[in-house]
């Protein structure tokens, strides 16, 4: 073991010389120095002692955390077109005069009926109002807020729980809405300081230390999102991290929560992303975890004086690219797993993230929202120019370890983009659509993965798979015989290139009939055209194959002819064999809340031992 705890620290001393990124070193000397893995599923070896995050903090001499802000008064900060809108955001605040009711009983209706919404949408309001008035009153130098400030804090500090009801624990808890609640809270005071009276500046501090780093402290290791898998690990880590840099006083408590943050924040981007830099979540999810993580490494990267660099971890590099491997047209993404069509990169981490990787063309994906959170709204502020850059044209795209796949023909006078993907069925957010696609022409989608339904208690239940959202007969991808794809890692596709313009998702896991000994997606692009040929084999009794198509636009069919239509044309589907039918999903659309209409379009090939379907796809203008 001795030889252990020199071989840790000689590679840790060697790394902090280097300025090497921190997190992975944090991982492997945990691993040399407790060997045997504590019990429980989510239990992770703690933080290797040799490694002295409090020597390091204590040899950097506190700095300026936010340094860009001093560059410029609030009164400059708030003429840029940033802080423009940021006040316009405040003024909103300013019109809402009741603090919305954070009550027992809109709390458990979660419980009570599974729904989420009416408490998640009051707690969100009431932070909403909060950073609202506090960017009202630091950009406008303007005290006439600081009353309703201190009332929405205080509010917020008498909160039962920062919990969000979906989240509940029977012990003291951190989940999302807790973690960013101390961030934000933490951020208020840094901004107004003396300016809050002092009793809530105390009783901030307090509520904070009680419900967050006191549990973080003792627990931090216990949480199930400390297993890095998924955003949630990025979000709570990096929003506690950045509450104990601007609260905490303690040197030695705030080395030993940071040394917890920096060895999850190491898993998340190791487990939470492929090795290709995929988030099998979706952009939405990728621009979540980021958020709190990049703002906490730059934190971090500043307080110790650039021995501590999360971002100069090469894999954020790929991370970084994912948005652009995904990204349809302007402000639309590929809406595999829990994510939505309409979405952009965060301005801040377009613009942190390019300069720190060299991914610059995240630059052109940038939204233009000013920041819901106080984290965010600041940095939005400070590193984004408030400018948003012509979008290059999309060009293919190959992650293999994610299994995803665009293809682009843009030879034509139209703009074509087939997005599709392998993966298996117990990704987080999963969906079971291995071999789902979507097909786009000029940036609007006339196939479409339909995204992630309604979020309640049912929806994150083993019922799940009831909601034709998450099951596969929601997706572009067929039934066989009268069966959907099943859930579990071992029902997967495997994807790979075939050609310059196609690709091949071989995925007859994903139904485990142990009769089907083939299921073979290719889809290829060229000419304007998209042709899509899928291959079944079954030994023994052979079933019939339903395929699948699925759109929220118009659809007209007719025999082997299926229409999707908009203003701008029709996508015009053709089958070698078989007659087209339309079902309008309207009540599955109601029941999760959705603006427009779904339908499945479908085609049923009949049995045979080896089954062939082919399709040309290609789309015709309006006249």
């Amino acid at each position: 073991m001795s030889s252990m705890k020199s071989m840790s620290s000689m590679i840790y001393n060697r790394a902090m010389k280097n300025k090497i990124y921190l997190s992975l070193i944090v991982v492997f000397a945990a691993s040399c120095q407790h060997a045997p893995m504590p019990a429980g599923p989510n239990a992770m070896p703690a933080a290797a002692p040799t490694l002295n995050l409090r020597q390091i903090l204590e040899t950097h001499p506190a700095v300026d955390l936010l340094p860009e802000l001093s560059a410029r008064t609030p009164a400059q900060w708030a003429e840029t077109r940033t802080g423009v809108a940021l006040l316009k955001t405040a003024k909103r605040a300013a019109e809402v005069t009741a603090i919305p009711e954070t009550t027992y009983t809109r709390y458990r209706m979660f419980k009570t009926v599974g729904e989420r919404a009416p408490y998640d949408r009051e707690h969100a309001e009431k932070r909403s109002l909060l950073r609202g008035e506090v960017l009202a009153a630091w950009l406008g130098n303007d005290d006439s807020r600081i009353d309703r400030i201190n009332d929405l804090i205080w509010s917020i500090c008498e909160e039962t729980t920062w919990v969000g009801p979906a989240h509940e624990k029977s012990n003291p808890y951190i989940d999302l809405y807790a973690a960013e609640t101390a961030a934000d809270l933490a951020y208020a005071l840094t901004l107004l300081g003396d300016r809050l009276p002092g009793e809530i500046r105390d009783r901030v501090r307090n509520e904070v230390n009680r419900r967050i780093f006191e549990p973080y402290l003792a627990r931090g290791r216990e949480f199930g999102w400390n297993s890095g898998r998924n955003n949630w690990t990025g979000v709570c880590a990096g929003a506690v991290g950045q509450a104990f840099l601007l609260l905490e006083t303690d040197v030695a408590r705030q080395a030993e929560a940071l040394e917890i943050a920096v060895e999850q924040l190491g898993r998340f981007i190791d487990i939470a992303f492929e090795p290709d830099g995929g988030c099998l979540e979706g952009i939405g999810y990728w621009n979540y975890g980021l958020l709190h993580y990049v703002c906490l490494a730059e934190m971090l990267r500043l307080r110790t004086g650039g021995e501590i660099d999360l971002l100069a971890n090469p894999k954020v590099k790929a991370i970084a690219g994912y948005p652009l491997a995904v990204v349809i047209a302007r402000d639309t993404y590929a809406s595999f797993s829990d994510a939505h069509e309409e979405a952009s990169v965060r301005p801040f981490l377009a613009a942190r993230l390019a300069e720190r990787t060299g991914v610059t063309g995240l630059l052109a994906l940038a939204g233009d929202e000013p920041g819901g959170r106080l984290a965010e709204a600041l940095r939005n502020l400070c590193w984004w120019d408030g400018q948003r850059v012509e979008m290059p044209p999309i060009q293919d795209a190959f992650l293999p370890d994610s299994g995803v796949a665009r293809l682009v023909d843009a030879a034509g006078a139209h703009t074509i983009v087939l997005a599709a993907k392998a993966g298996h069925n117990a990704e987080s957010h999963n969906h079971n659509d291995v071999g789902s696609f979507i097909v786009a022409v000029d940036g609007i989608v006339y196939l479409c993965d339909p995204g992630s339904g309604l979020y309640n208690a049912a929806y994150f239940s083993p019922s799940r798979y009831d909601n034709v959202f998450a099951n596969s007969y929601g997706h572009s991808v067929p039934r066989i015989g009268d069966k959907l794809q099943l859930t579990g890692k071992e029902r997967c596709g495997v994807m790979k290139k075939t050609g310059e313009k196609s690709i091949a998702i071989d995925f007859e896991k994903a139904y485990g009939i142990p009769f089907l000994t083939q299921a073979t997606r290719c889809l290829e692009i060229k000419n304007g055209e998209v042709i899509l040929k899928d291959a079944f084999v079954f030994e023994g009794e052979p079933l019939e194959v339903e395929e699948a198509f699925m759109t929220w636009q118009e659809v007209e069919t007719d025999g082997n002819t299926a229409r999707v239509t908009t203003d701008q044309g029709a996508l015009e589907i053709r089958a070698e064999n078989g007659s087209f039918t339309s079902e309008k999903l309207d009540d599955a659309c109601k029941a999760n809340k959705k603006t427009g209409t779904l339908t499945r379009i479908s085609l049923t090939c009949p049995p045979g031992e080896n089954t062939t379907a082919r399709f040309s796809i290609s789309f015709r203008p309006k006249p």
